[in-house]
């Protein structure tokens, strides 16, 4: 039987790994079967690997290129890497902007196919070197799916409206370029900060490499090629907006019984206000609360193209999702009463309309998932992946496919 092997580490929460696992079901309604292997049981990987038969794997997938360029040491001595010597197509997903940590954004070869959760993020990473694979972008598929009749209607209806989002002070991130940055840079950092926080539902945060340029070219400086500065510089400000945006929604919040649960909330004060804060991160915990939940709230990574992941998990449970303005939104039902203005009258006026209308709510909360489930099947995007392991798989042939013509030189020798 054919099969995907899916590489899982460990991340915060067990979010990637959860994920990964729900895109295994996926490739399952495909006829194809699952296997995972963890790469932080270091102890017996080589072992487990052993244990797969590669002849039966049509795509090998991980998540921010884990465990991509495996060295394994031969008897002479030398090293040969694992994943070129096997030659199955090889496909990372990245949920993250490649200005973060960049050296897993490197695609190495045409084996190698990445997958962006945001068009914003995959753009960005084409105008950066070393790009010799396949980037795009695929429709995300609902997670933790659950059959809409185990779902228990009455105890939702009374459940807590949930935002499940990691803090981030913004005011410690300008003490930290205080404390590293020239004052050429500070001074550049600090305008490109207030510009983006003067307006947060500005689409320049979209692309902040556009705003970056735009502003060193303006003072008369050519970046173009400072690769790695743009990097800082995006990675700084993307980083800065995000914090400066939870902020303001949690200190929005406060005035209702919302449930925030996350870490890194140490810079607000929750005594006395009606909002509740739990400092925990835990995925699997969390499923359970979404399915019980009246709704959730969500904010995207300064995007518009496309689902978040708390969106995604929404759905999953047919369960109410409040995210910021986003363009795919119009695609589904009810798209008034499903975004929020990164202003304190409209996430307050929203949230107030759900706890108002409960029972509206959990209708929204269905036909919305229902809606994104139709427009955008699991089916179609997994098997855009395979499609996709296709491709690759012909371009590194290493002779000529079988039963073609003998009369063009392939592969090239060349290329």
């Amino acid at each position: 039987m054919d099969k995907v092997l899916f590489l899982s580490g460990t991340t915060r929460g067990a979010t990637l790994e959860s994920v990964g696992r729900s895109l295994g079901r996926d490739f399952g309604a495909l006829g194809l079967g699952f296997h995972e292997i963890s790469l932080a049981d270091q102890e017996h990987f080589l072992e487990n690997l052993r244990k797969v038969n590669f002849q039966e794997v049509r795509l090998i997938y991980s998540w921010a290129s884990m465990g991509l360029g495996i060295m394994l040491r031969q008897q002479d001595g030398t090293e040969r890497d694992l994943w070129n010597d096997l030659g199955i197509p090889f496909l990372t997903f990245h949920g993250d902007s490649p200005a973060y940590f960049f050296d897993r954004h490197i695609v190495p070869d045409t084996k190698f196919i990445t997958i962006y959760g945001f068009d914003e993020h995959r753009d960005l990473r084409k105008r950066f070197p070393h790009v010799h694979g396949p980037i795009d972008v695929v429709w995300p598929s609902p997670l933790d799916e659950i059959p809409i009749d185990q779902l228990d209607f009455d105890k939702k209806k009374n459940g807590k409206i949930l935002f499940l989002k990691n803090g981030k002070d913004p005011a410690a991130l300008r003490k930290l370029w205080a404390s590293c940055l020239e004052p050429r840079l500070l001074q550049a950092i600090h305008d490109l900060a207030g510009e983006l926080e003067s307006d947060l539902d500005s689409p320049a945060s979209n692309q902040i490499d556009d705003m970056i340029a735009r502003y060193f070219s303006d003072h008369g400086f050519d970046i173009e090629r400072l690769f790695k500065l743009r990097l800082f510089f995006i990675a700084q400000l993307d980083d800065y907006l995000r914090a400066v945006k939870c902020t303001r929604m949690a200190e929005a919040l406060m005035d209702f019984p919302v449930e925030i649960r996350g870490n890194n909330w140490n810079h607000l004060d929750f005594t006395g206000k009606k909002a509740t804060y739990i400092d925990e991160c835990d995925y699997t915990k969390s499923i359970g609360l979404v399915r019980e939940s009246l709704g959730l709230i969500d904010v995207s990574p300064n995007t518009v193209t496309r689902p978040h992941d708390r969106l995604m998990r929404a759905y999953g449970a047919h369960t109410f999702c409040l995210t910021n303005e986003q363009r795919f939104l119009q695609e589904l039902p009810h798209p008034e009463r499903l975004s929020f203005r990164f202003e304190k009258e409209s996430l307050q006026q929203q949230v107030a309309y759900l706890l108002d209308h409960k029972a509206a709510a959990l209708e929204m909360g269905v036909e919305v998932a229902e809606a994104y489930r139709a427009k955008h099947p699991p089916i179609a995007s997994v098997t855009k992946l395979l499609e996709y392991a296709s491709l690759a798989k012909l371009d590194n042939l290493r002779q000529r496919p079988a039963g073609s013509q003998d009369f063009f030189v392939w592969p090239p020798a060349r290329l």
